[in-house]
């Protein structure tokens, strides 16, 4: 009972309670994630309507638009039924049009992050535990060099898992759905 906090939970109890804390937490802000990734992906609106060739300059690349004369909306783009206005919508259209289970998609590179969740809380409760029993620093600041420390070695020890993890929310098109650029 020694490793245990005046709390009485063992290190192990609080990398178990803060690892499930983090699945529950995954599991219900992935398709928040999802959804703020499909409004940041678009290409902003055109709200004037030229009329012969254009480009469209979004993200670093240029998209040639062709609309009819007369300023008609005829070109794919204007048309998408996948193009989002806000939160609402991107949920009822992402599961309309891709299925439920991209609500979900980046859940496998989020759950690989779990175990810095529970490396971190176990370490800063551990850490608080040892700095508060001492004279090496005040009982006022002994929780900010816990999370300090902590936090330091929680990421010395998880960012290789991170470096994985970012190029699947890189690597989503920003393109629309049937959109085929023509070339000029």
């Amino acid at each position: 009972m020694s490793d245990q906090d005046p709390g009485g939970i063992s290190p192990l109890q609080q990398m178990v309670a803060s690892g499930a804390g983090a699945v529950v937490t995954s599991l219900f802000m992935t398709p928040l994630d999802v959804v703020k990734a499909h409004l940041q992906s678009q290409c902003p609106s055109m709200t004037s309507k030229p009329t012969g060739k254009c480009l469209l300059y979004c993200k670093g690349v240029l998209k040639p638009l062709y609309l009819c004369p007369n300023g008609a909306r005829c070109a794919i783009w204007f048309q998408d039924p996948t193009r989002v206005t806000g939160t609402m919508d991107a949920f009822v259209k992402i599961v309309r049009h891709e299925g439920t289970r991209t609500l979900w998609s980046g859940l496998p590179a989020t759950l690989v992050m779990t175990p810095a969740t529970a490396i971190y809380f176990m370490a800063y409760n551990q850490l608080k535990g040892f700095l508060c029993g001492r004279d090496l620093t005040s009982d006022f600041y002994a929780p900010m060099v816990a999370g300090t420390l902590a936090q330091l070695g929680t990421v010395t020890m998880i960012s290789p898992l991170e470096l994985g993890r970012r190029p699947h929310f890189s690597s989503q098109s920003a393109q629309p759905q049937g959109y085929q650029p023509t070339p000029l």
